[in-house]
């Protein structure tokens, strides 16, 4: 072996052991939520609530200042966007607006006679969103480190979104059952503060409309009413049954008049944690404030004992408790007791320490999906990536001999690189991605395809072996570096304008490009110069003996017009069919739920269940616009249905919420099981109620302490769902398959507090109605933008003929593959999308051999004097046999992917199987035509050839 040659072999071990490192052992390599199971929700921060804390807090600071100066008689309140300062004399107006100036620089001042108006300055605006953007960051970050300190579940918190106002959290492995416990800790602002009750005739009613009424309609600005929130202990003075509250649905007792100025504010806060109540054994917050809060807490603790005025504990503009002071409290340890159970507590307590939102948020996305769900789409994805795999093996063997070898083991060493890449960026494999993978293999095979053709057609024309090969990776070189970059600007974009699941496909994808384009060029030629030195002065090369479309003489431009006409024709027959102007009430187009919002489950039954009863009891429900979809399942004891039902129009995310659950009582009246049985289902359970109800019962008779009780019964019953998630049908079949190290007294609980029940929810997306528009036009931005790129890179490297024909055909095939996929009735989804725009960039690769060619022959002197018509058409001549060859190899893969890939895959697979069809048929009827009209009609100084 040369010194040449061993460097090279250094250098391509080297890549493939630093890419092993990277990704094993296998577990190393991170599975996304589809394929894992967990949660995944996308907030919004409402940056107006923000604007409008900052307008609250300031009229506060302004009252203050303007006392310290001596006007105590001045009047401030928030006026709209706006504070307005009123009750100033004439002389008093300089020392407003120094106040104003000097305290308030983010406000702009306008005199209004002796008034005063104060309005937020634009930048001053951007800032305040900008700090709640960034604070909201912070404190999810905290509060899901306070739910898992070990990082067990290794969460994803990424922002997201034009103004860095959407936060993307996906936790893998988290029950169905503790989603809400979490959305409440994720959106709950936390802004705890202390007030004094107002010094007014009267300071509780019972409803807002009688304090209204007392004080004639308008409630003074320097007071303001709250809600105080029943707790059990109140409801126990009052004789009334201790009912326990749902989140978001607790009692409002009284409403309360407080101080509009906030004495102690939350900010303070330095540590909180919870404990115990020595005399009740009661759940409290207890929390320690900084100096500054230690200063105000004892002012306010002196003026409430001095004046025997109570203090209200106020959390997110709701009394949870009252204070009284005896003499004023130095030390800034403040307790609130409550009706809190241990996990309210802990939550509350974390809420506190993190540190309150600035700006509430909203839940424009939520979806819970079961590992069960993610074994079966791996399973498919995996069977779809080895049969194409296979495929392309048997493939290449048998049409290219010992050569095909070559590509075989680039193959190989191009996943080993995918691989080690994916795990170097730490990227996380998602369903959409598999796909990617996949695809990316017979992609890989292109690139051989064509160096291995223009080996054998300049062996044909004499060369020798050394010489043909150099020949060939010469001359294809810049073909394969125009193919793969087209393909790089569709990974790219979607990339940027993907989230979640597209995300991982446009990284797979990018990743595939770049491994294809280092071993089908270095790995490659290194195989056959290493063959060469040990074969020195070989004759012949094993690269097959088969050849398609050798020496043809098709006059392919004949026919131009015709096919171009029924080509576009059979687009305009499809928009006419689906009629895409007509969206409403169209049932020929299914947008997916990213699009329309609305709620997408899977639901899994047991035995007998047909699609029509399903939609029979949704419509009985009031639920008539829903799709239901069965699917096969390898486990016959059950049957999949994926259930999708559209959002209210100009709904929120709280209507999704609600729809949702009214979905699941209603799959949980069609178990057949429940008739005549009282009992909750455990295959519907979760494992928080699941250990909930265990504790209850306390079979293991452990002490009666709430945090003990906690600490023996979570584990069993995660134990147990791990267990039911585990089976092949992911629903228990008799109570002899609970896990067989569980306690004998807690299965003895289980059977006689639970059914088994035949219905299980695989998955639950929710989608906000308002994020369909963004969607939209998302899509529509990110295939315009690839256009674009391709445009201008084929300008760039070609002529503008070429580049208009690209276009032309990059069009078509996209309307092609649009009309084809709505009028076979398949679901437009957000991986669809990805699936188009990588159509994009194959098809125009796919392209780009063909005008390579053309361009390649223009140079030629035997060309000179030819028309354009017979240029065009002995260049598709010459480069058909490849122009096949390389669509079929990417063929196999996305039709594996659509017959073997599931019903996660099938809808983003059929559009490349048609892209493949269409683009091949594109390179040579569109975009080449359309090369031949521009070069006869605009030319001009820019013909692709010159005649002598």
């Amino acid at each position: 072996m040369t010194k040449r040659s061993l460097w090279r072999l250094t250098i391509v071990l080297a890549v493939l052991f630093g890419c092993g490192y990277f990704f094993t052992p296998l577990s190393k390599v991170k599975l996304g939520l589809d394929l894992r199971g967990g949660v995944h929700f996308e907030l919004e921060v409402q940056g107006q609530e923000a604007l409008a804390a900052d307008l609250r807090d300031s009229k506060d600071r302004m009252v203050s200042r303007l006392r310290e100066k001596g006007l105590p008689g001045a009047m401030v309140r928030v006026d709209g966007p706006a504070l307005k300062v009123e009750g100033v004399g004439a002389d008093q107006k300089a020392t407003v607006e120094k106040v104003a100036k000097d305290f308030f620089p983010g406000y702009g001042v306008a005199s209004e006679g002796n008034d005063f108006r104060l309005t937020q300055k634009d930048t001053y605006q951007k800032q305040l969103k900008d700090d709640a953007n960034k604070r909201a960051l912070e404190v999810i970050e905290k509060r899901i480190r306070d739910i898992d300190p070990a990082n067990v579940l290794e969460p994803e918190i990424t922002a997201s979104g034009a103004e860095g106002n959407r936060i993307v959290v996906e936790i893998p492995g988290i029950e169905e059952g503790d989603r809400e416990r979490i959305k409440k800790l994720l959106a709950t602002p936390g802004r705890l503060e202390q007030r004094l009750l107002a010094k007014a005739p009267q300071i509780y009613f019972t409803s807002k409309d009688e304090a209204l009424a007392f004080f004639k309609g308008q409630i003074p600005q320097e007071f303001e009413l709250l809600p105080e929130i029943e707790s059990e202990r109140q409801a126990r003075r009052g004789g009334q049954p201790v009912v326990k509250a749902k989140p978001g649905e607790e009692k409002i007792s009284r409403w309360v008049l407080l101080e509009s100025r906030i004495a102690v504010d939350g900010a303070d806060i330095i540590d909180s944690h919870r404990a115990s109540n020595s005399q009740t054994e009661a759940n409290e917050v207890n929390f320690t404030l900084n100096k500054k809060g230690d200063d105000d807490f004892a002012r306010l603790t002196g003026t409430a004992s001095e004046e025997n005025r109570l203090i209200a504990i106020v959390l997110d503009h709701k009394i949870v408790t009252e204070l009284s002071a005896k003499e004023k409290i130095i030390g800034g340890a403040v307790r609130i007791s409550g009706s809190f159970s241990a996990q309210e507590a802990d939550d509350l307590a974390s809420q506190l320490r993190s540190g309150a939102l600035r700006a509430p948020m909203k839940f424009l996305e939520e979806g819970v999906v079961g590992p069960g769900l993610g074994k079966d789409s791996i399973r498919a994805g995996v069977t779809s990536a080895l049969v194409g795999f296979l495929v392309i093996i048997v493939f290449m063997v048998f049409f290219y001999r010992w050569s095909g070898m070559n590509a075989i083991i680039a193959l190989t060493v191009n996943i080993i690189v995918m691989m080690g890449l994916l795990g170097s960026f730490r990227a996380t494999l998602t369903l959409p991605g598999i796909a990617g993978f996949v695809l990316t293999l017979g992609m890989a095979v292109d690139a051989n395809i064509l160096i291995f053709e223009r080996i054998k057609e300049e062996l044909g024309l004499g060369k020798s072996v050394p010489g043909a090969i150099d020949a060939g990776f010469d001359r294809v070189f810049w073909t394969i570096v125009d193919s793969h970059v087209t393909q790089l600007f569709a990974a790219l974009l979607l990339f940027i304008f993907g989230t979640g699941p597209v995300k991982g496909f446009a990284v797979t994808l990018t990743v595939g490009v770049v491994a294809s384009l280092f071993t089908s060029i270095y790995i490659s030629r290194f195989i056959y110069d290493w063959i060469l030195e040990q074969h020195p002065g070989t004759k012949t090369l094993s690269i097959g003996v088969h050849t398609m479309f050798k020496g043809s003489t098709f006059d392919f431009m004949k026919y131009k017009g015709t096919a171009l006409a029924i080509s576009w024709g059979i687009i305009v027959l499809c928009f006419f069919f689906v009629r895409p102007w007509n969206l409403t009430n169209n049932n020929r187009i299914h947008l997916g739920m990213q699009f329309v919002g609305g709620n997408d489950m899977t639901v899994r039954f047991r035995g007998a269940m047909e699609p029509e009863t399903i939609r029979a009891a949704l419509a009985k429900n009031g639920f008539t616009d829903t799709t239901v979809v069965a699917y096969e399942n390898s486990d016959k004891s059950v049957r999949d249905f994926a259930v999708k039902v559209k959002a209210k129009k100009d709904g929120d995310q709280k209507d999704s919420t609600i729809q949702a659950n009214a979905l699941r009582v209603i799959f949980k009246q069609l178990d057949p099981e429940a008739v005549g049985s009282t009992l909750p289902a455990l295959n519907l359970e979760g494992s928080k109620t699941l250990a909930d109800s265990l504790a209850r019962v306390n079979p293991l008779r452990v002490a009666n302490d709430e945090s003990i009780l906690t600490t023996t019964y979570v584990p069993l019953a995660e134990r147990i769902i791990a267990g039911r998630d585990r089976l092949t049908s992911g629903l228990y079949h008799s109570f002899s398959e609970l896990p067989q190290d569980l306690p004998q007294a807690v299965k003895d609980t289980v059977q006689t507090t639970y059914r088994l029940g035949a219905v299980g929810i695989r998955k639950n997306e929710s989608f906000s109605p308002s994020i369909s528009g963004e969607w939209t036009s998302k899509t529509l931005t990110a295939v315009g933008l690839a256009m674009l790129a391709i445009l201008v890179y084929v300008i760039f490297r070609f002529t503008a003929s070429f580049a208009v024909g690209g276009i032309v055909a990059l069009i078509h095939d996209l309307l092609m593959a649009l009309g084809l996929f709505a009028a076979f009735g398949y679901e437009f989804n957000v991986p669809v999308v990805a699936s188009f725009l990588t159509l994009m960039g194959y098809s125009m690769a796919d392209t780009i051999v063909v005008f390579d060619r053309i361009r390649e022959n223009s140079h030629r002197q035997d060309y000179r004097r030819v028309s354009i018509t017979k240029l065009v058409n002995d260049s598709i001549n010459q480069t058909l046999g490849r122009t096949i060859l390389t669509s079929l190899s990417v063929l196999f893969v996305s039709v594996c992917l659509w017959l073997f890939g599931g019903p996660a895959l099938r809808d983003l697979a059929f559009p490349l199987v048609i892209g493949v069809i269409t683009g091949t048929y594109s390179s040579i009827y569109i975009a080449a035509p359309v090369v031949v009209y521009w070069d006869q009609w605009f030319g001009g100084k820019d013909k692709l050839k010159q005649h002598a």
